[in-house]
């Protein structure tokens, strides 16, 4: 996940599992539970499963993609960061926590 926390503009990146809460998060110190707990309310709204989702703010930008039914990797980051590299660094990372299960 430090991959992901040293990408341009992200400020915390967090693995959510299936009870809604974080399984592991960066930076440790930081509190990201309300937003876990509001994208995991988010998730289930859908009727399919999203594989990733996005909500941008005039501040922030948050994005997550899927790791497996259970688990999904989710990142805040600033409104300004780039998105394209920050999707392909979250599939990426998504990838690499598959192989190690």
């Amino acid at each position: 996940m430090n991959d992901l926390l040293n990408q341009d503009g992200v400020k915390w990146v967090a693995l959510i599992g299936p009870d809604a809460l974080p399984i592991d998060f960066s930076p440790q110190e930081l509190n990201v539970d309300a937003a876990v707990a509001m994208w995991a309310g988010l998730d289930v709204l859908v009727e399919d499963t999203p594989a990733r989702m996005m909500v941008r703010t005039g501040e922030i930008v948050m994005l997550s993609h899927r790791v497996d039914e259970n688990r999904l990797l989710l990142i805040q980051a600033e409104s300004n960061a780039n998105l394209g590299s920050l999707r392909n660094a979250l599939k990426n990372a998504a990838s690499r926590i598959i192989d190690l299960a």
